[in-house]
C-alpha cells in the first residue's frame, strides 16, 4: 500500500503549536510519504517543527486556501504520472484538533469499506452533498486514470480567490463531480447535520466524530458549557491532552478555557443546536426549471448560489450571471468569467433561481414575489 499525505499548515503568525504536531505525528503513521506545505510563513522554530516530520516541505503564497495548496503539489510538483503511482492520496489540514481516535484505528475501520473518496464526516443535501474537506481520502482507480488529476489541474488550480469559491469548487465541486462519474463516496461517521464548530458535543458524543473544529472558538460559535464538557470528556477518558487545545485557543482566540470559573455554570444556557441549511427544494425542480426558461439569472455570489452553478451550469442553456442586491456592495464585476449584476439592471420577468440561504431569500421574496419564472430555495409563503 502506497498511501501519499499532503498536510496544510496555516497560521497569521506562522507559529506551529503542538496541537499541529500531534496531529502530523499521528497522519505521519498511516501514510508512506508525507509532504507538508506552508500557506504563507512559518517561524524558524515551527519550521524545525515540520521538517521533523517531512523532508519534503514546500512554502508557497497563502492563496487558494487549502484547496489552491493541495493543487499547486498534485499539479505543479507530483504530476499525473507520479500521482498515478500512488494507492491512496490523503488530503489533511490543521483546522482542527484531534483525532481523538488514532488514524490507524480510522484507517482500519474504513479499510473494508466499498467506496472510491471518504472523509471524517459529510454534509448530506439533494443536490449539494460535500465531503467536508478538511480530512479526505481518494483510492484507487481515480489516482491512476487522471479523474483527480485533471479537476485539480484544471478546476481548481489559480481558480480559487475566496472561501465561497472553495465551497463551491473544493468541497461540493469534488463531490459532485466524481459522484458524476460514478465513483462512490463514504465517510468515517455522519454527524447528522451537526456542526462541530457549532455542536462539537453532540458530533463527538453522539456521533463520534473524532475531531473538534477550531472554528467554535470563534465569537458567535462559542459556548462555555460545551467547552467544558468536552475538556472534562477528553480528560476524564484519556483520549487527548486537553492542555494542547487550551494553549492554541489562548494564543489565537484569547479564551483561557482551562481557568473558567464554574460555579456560575447553573446561570448558563447552552446556545441552540444548529444544523446545516437544507434547502427544501430538489435537484428535480431545478432540472424541470431550466427545461421551462432559456436564459436563466442566479441570484447571490456566495456558497449557495456558486454552488448551485457549478452543479448546474452544463443544463442552463444561457446563464446569464449573478445577481446581487441593490444596496450590496461587491468587489466583483464578474464571477468564474460571468457577469455580476445588480438586481435593478436585471431585465424584468427574467427566469432566477435565487441561491440564498432562509433570511436572505426572505427579503428578496419581498422585491420579487413569486412566480414561475422565480426559483426559491426555500417555501417563503408560510
Amino acid at each position: 500500500m502506497r498511501r501519499l499525505g499532503l498536510f496544510v499548515f496555516y497560521d497569521k503568525d506562522g507559529i506551529v503549536d503542538e496541537y499541529v504536531e500531534y496531529l502530523i505525528s499521528d497522519l505521519k503513521r498511516v501514510v508512506s510519504e508525507l509532504i507538508i506545505i506552508v500557506n504563507g510563513k512559518v517561524n524558524v522554530e515551527g519550521e524545525n517543527i515540520l521538517q521533523k516530520y517531512s523532508n519534503q516541505y514546500y512554502t508557497r503564497e497563502n492563496v487558494g486556501f487549502d484547496a489552491g495548496a493541495y493543487a499547486d503539489v498534485i499539479v505543479n510538483i507530483l504530476g499525473e504520472h507520479k500521482l498515478s503511482q500512488y494507492d491512496e492520496l490523503v488530503l489533511c489540514n490543521d483546522t482542527f484538533y484531534g483525532p481523538f481516535v488514532s488514524f490507524e484505528n480510522i484507517f482500519d475501520a474504513m479499510r473494508n469499506e466499498k467506496c472510491d473518496f471518504w472523509g471524517l464526516d459529510c454534509i448530506k443535501r439533494n443536490f449539494l452533498s460535500y465531503i467536508i474537506m478538511y480530512f479526505c481520502v481518494f483510492r484507487g482507480e481515480m489516482l491512476r486514470n487522471g479523474d483527480l488529476f485533471n479537476y485539480f489541474r484544471d478546476k481548481i488550480l489559480n481558480k480559487i480567490n475566496d472561501i465561497s469559491d472553495a465551497f463551491a469548487i473544493f468541497q461540493v465541486g469534488v463531490y459532485y463531480t466524481l459522484t458524476q462519474k460514478r465513483y462512490v463516496a463514504g465517510t468515517y461517521t455522519y454527524s447528522n447535520g451537526y456542526l462541530s464548530r457549532r455542536n462539537p458535543d453532540i458530533c463527538l458524543l453522539k456521533y463520534n466524530l473524532p475531531i473538534w473544529k477550531k472554528k467554535f472558538f470563534y465569537e458567535g460559535n462559542y459556548d462555555r458549557l460545551i467547552s467544558n464538557k468536552l475538556l472534562d470528556y477528553l480528560q476524564k477518558n484519556k483520549l487527548y491532552n486537553i492542555n494542547l487545545i487550551s494553549d492554541n485557543v489562548k494564543r489565537i482566540y484569547k479564551r483561557n478555557i482551562l481557568e473558567q470559573e464554574h460555579n456560575d455554570v447553573a446561570k448558563l444556557a447552552y446556545k441552540s443546536e444548529l444544523k446545516y441549511s437544507v434547502p427544501q427544494i430538489t435537484k428535480d425542480d431545478i432540472n424541470k426549471f431550466l427545461s421551462k426558461n432559456t436564459q436563466v439569472y442566479i441570484y447571490g455570489i456566495g456558497a449557495f448560489a456558486k454552488s448551485t452553478a457549478f452543479v448546474f451550469r452544463d443544463n442552463i442553456r444561457e446563464f446569464c450571471g449573478f445577481i446581487i442586491s441593490d444596496e450590496k456592495s461587491c468587489e466583483y464585476t464578474d464571477v468564474w468569467g460571468y457577469p455580476v449584476m445588480k438586481a435593478s439592471k436585471v431585465p424584468t420577468n427574467s427566469a432566477i433561481i435565487v441561491s440564498l440561504n432562509y433570511e436572505h431569500s426572505k427579503e428578496v421574496f419581498t422585491r420579487l414575489g413569486k412566480g414561475g419564472n422565480i426559483l426559491y430555495f426555500w417555501n417563503l409563503e408560510d
